[in-house]
């Protein structure tokens, strides 16, 4: 049926109080209360499966360890197993001098004899009778009992209660504290509860030994307020809480005994209670009673140290930060080390939790988050665009997978992306060993940069000289592989260990593109990527992190490390087989989609890596035709020379003219074409013959030490008037010829879809 409009045709609100003189809005809680554990009995009647006698016997050890003093333990005429639990512990000693024990009964007078005998030689002893006074239960309960009816029930058994106590004193020598509780207190008229109290204190005032009263407040969570009702009663003169550990008890639970002691402990007040092992806590918790403990629980809940987003994981860790600045300043001037951190009401350590799960990192996370694991685990500080960098890698993996990353694969995969695992991932460029020396004057200072480089395992020699330690290196590295980078900004910082003595660089390196040659439609674009090393020499930690840099420009491993592996045909099992039999160690990133194709069509059909790699070949690689094969494509030959005149009066020869001998589908074809370079001059040629296409971007790279020896690698990709495109590889000794081979393939690639 559906929510009523008028929700006051049906429910009545509360009588509010009229009492102009309050004064507890105005207080502040400065003292904790007296706190009574309720597991054992309210939190245990509310279980499906209630606790054994050695489940019991374990929580209540545990509750002793926690601090409590007062510990209601059972209803002991309820059932054997919970009168023998009561015997058990008096008999076994299990009881501690400075714990009260307590035991509840409703107003019955067999009921309350019983409780007694499973006290009897207790030391000391919390008798509560209760029983309810609300109109509702006096008419539906008690069957239509007036006022007056309901007063002599809690007289009369109070008078009862009243005679034992006395008999078991005199017996067995025990202390008693007599709690009387009146059920739904809050739904009963407050002048028949003045009432009914005023009665029962009668009693209580003139029992031996008894030197205060004690009002004690029992709130259940009904309406989600259990917290906040208990607080307020606080303020307002209550004596006592009675609770359960994560909020336990019948229907909504009974009010959370821990997050209210963490609520004074975090205001600074002394809580009279010891959750320093919270693990611990929740560990018998869960295995007693069979009930979880929610993730978002306040204090104890698996989620509330956590922050996945982005804004709230950049505040916890600017919230650190600004942390161990104050709490140096403080240990200078001898002042207090307050906790002050965004979003952490609680310094997790103080309940036995660790910083490893503060933050947490999934597709909705920030580089602040990121940041910080990075910071937490390898103590790096890194810069604002390092974490943009990085944190770019961590949100594509996070949101492909759509699951939470932990904080190891968070540092495999930094290690992995800026190469520094030197025993398995240093890159396709290694430095064995190196020296920078220093000569030269102040005002021209020359450093000269020696050392042992592999490519691929191709070993050599480097040599280079310049007015820096980098500038050498990167002569050396120009001088011996061809290779020329330049630097656009360096960062070098302390590790945040202070025992490794480690200097951390940061260098953000471009590549200095082959004249003539264009990335990206744009002859001027220019490719940067950030690099990192670790040294404990200033110098050596800048190389360090050239050379990373240098090895993510030529194979961005970002693409290597998200890629979600494919079942048979793995991609980076194709990238090997491509490098290390075919002469391709470096794939653009950009042509990555066009070999997951491949890997997936190789899934489908349930062919080997070696036979994906071979597809991969044939579909985009340029080769020289044998035997008469009808090749895709081929470039059979070509010459450039200076273009034609131009019309226009004043002006010279246009550009270059190209004349080639192609071969398309088995078909040999001459086509010729002018233009700005070479590939313009042979994609005007081959429009007659695959249609209008145009250069999207060029990448070439140089690649050493392999079996065809020095050769150049170019990839191009082309695309149509319809948004098609293509993609093709050329590689020759030549530059130009290796280019042209790559822009044919892509062409007719492009035309064939």
């Amino acid at each position: 049926m559906p929510m009523l409009t008028d929700p006051g045709e049906k429910y009545a609100p509360y009588t509010p109080l009229d009492l102009p003189t309050r004064q507890w809005p105005h207080k502040q809680l400065t003292r904790h209360p007296i706190w009574l554990s309720t597991d054992l009995r309210d939190g245990n009647q509310a279980l499906a499966q209630p606790m054994t006698v050695e489940q019991k016997r374990t929580f209540f050890r545990h509750l002793v360890q926690c601090g409590f003093k007062e510990i209601e333990v059972a209803f002991p005429a309820a059932s054997e197993t919970e009168f023998s639990f009561v015997r058990s512990l008096i008999e076994d000693g299990e009881v501690p001098d400075d714990v009260w024990m307590q035991v509840l009964t409703p107003a019955r007078a067999e009921l309350i004899h019983r409780t007694f005998e499973s006290i009897a030689g207790a030391r000391q002893v919390i008798f509560m009778l209760f029983h309810a006074a609300a109109p509702c239960f006096r008419e539906v309960v008690f069957g239509g009992k007036s006022r007056a009816e309901i007063i002599e029930l809690a007289t009369s058994h109070t008078r009862i209660v009243r005679a034992l106590a006395d008999e078991y004193r005199a017996k067995y020598g025990t202390k008693f504290r007599f709690l009387y509780g009146v059920e739904a207190f809050s739904q009963s008229e407050p002048e028949f509860v003045v009432e009914l109290c005023t009665k029962i204190e009668y009693f209580c005032t003139h029992m031996e030994n008894r030197d205060e009263m004690i009002v004690s407040l029992h709130t259940h969570n009904d309406r989600g307020t259990a917290v906040a009702a208990s607080e307020l009663g606080l303020m307002a003169g209550a004596d006592r809480i009675e609770g359960c550990l994560f909020g336990n008890g019948e229907r909504c639970g009974n009010v959370d005994l821990i997050t209210l002691a963490l609520n004074l402990y975090t205001q600074g007040v002394p809580c009279g209670l010891d959750f320093s092992d919270m693990p611990r806590t929740i560990e018998v918790y869960t295995q007693c009673t069979g009930m979880p403990v929610p993730a978002r629980h306040p204090y104890a809940g698996e989620l509330v140290f956590t922050a996945f987003s982005g804004s709230h994981q950049d505040g916890i860790k600017k919230g650190f930060e600004a942390q161990a600045a104050r709490h140096a300043r403080a240990e200078r001037e001898g002042g207090k080390k307050m906790w002050e951190v965004p979003y952490l009401p609680i310094d997790p350590e103080d309940v036995g939790r660790v910083y490893e799960a503060v933050i947490r990192v999934n597709a909705q996370s920030g580089k602040g988050g990121t940041a910080f694991v990075v910071r937490r685990h390898l103590h790096i500080d890194l810069p604002r665009a390092v974490q943009q960098d990085f944190y770019r890698v961590v949100q594509r993996r996070a949101d492909r997978e759509a699951r939470e990353l932990s904080a190891n694969e968070i540092v495999r995969a930094f290690k992995t992306y800026y190469h520094l695992d030197e025993g398995t991932n240093h890159g396709r460029l290694a430095l064995q060993s190196f020296e920078v020396a220093h000569a030269g004057s102040e005002r021209e200072p020359v450093a000269t940069f020696q050392g042992v480089m592999s490519d691929d395992g191709q070993t050599f020699t480097l040599r280079g000289e310049g007015p820096t330690p980098l500038a050498a290196f990167f002569h050396a590295v120009q001088s011996r592989t061809g290779l020329q980078y330049s630097v656009v900004e360096t960062h070098q910082r302390a590790s945040l260990d202070p025992k490794s003595g480690e200097i951390v660089s940061f260098v953000l390196l471009t590549k200095i593109q082959s004249p003539g040659v264009i990335r990206n439609g744009d002859a001027h674009s220019q490719v940067t990527s950030w690099g990192i090393g670790i040294d404990g020499e200033r110098t050596r930690s800048l190389i360090r992190a050239a050379l990373s840099a240098m090895n993510k420009l030529l194979r961005d491993s970002v693409e290597t490390l998200d890629k979600a592996p494919l079942k048979g045909s793995t991609q980076d099992e194709v990238l090997r087989i491509l490098a290390d039999q075919h002469g391709l160690p470096v794939i653009p990133r950009a042509m990555h989609d066009a070999l997951a194709e491949i890997c997936a069509a190789g899934d489908v059909a349930g062919i080997s890596p070696d036979q994906a790699a071979a597809w991969f070949v044939a579909r985009f690689c340029h080769r020289a035709p044998r035997n008469g094969d009808a090749l895709k494509a081929a470039l059979l030959g070509f010459s450039l020379g200076r273009g034609p005149s131009s019309s226009t009066p004043g002006e010279g020869a246009k550009g270059v003219h190209l004349q080639a001998t192609v071969q398309i589908h088995g078909t040999q074809k001459q086509v010729e074409g002018s233009g700005s370079d070479a590939v313009s001059c042979l994609l005007t040629g081959l429009s007659a013959l695959a249609g209008f296409v145009a250069i999207r971007g060029i990448e070439v790279q140089p690649v050493l030490g392999s079996a065809r020896g020095r050769h150049n690698v170019a990839f191009v990709q082309v695309g149509s008037e319809k948004q098609q495109v293509g993609w093709g590889v050329g590689l020759d000794e030549d530059l130009t010829t290796a280019i042209l081979q790559a822009a044919l393939i892509a062409a007719v690639n492009c035309g064939d879809h």
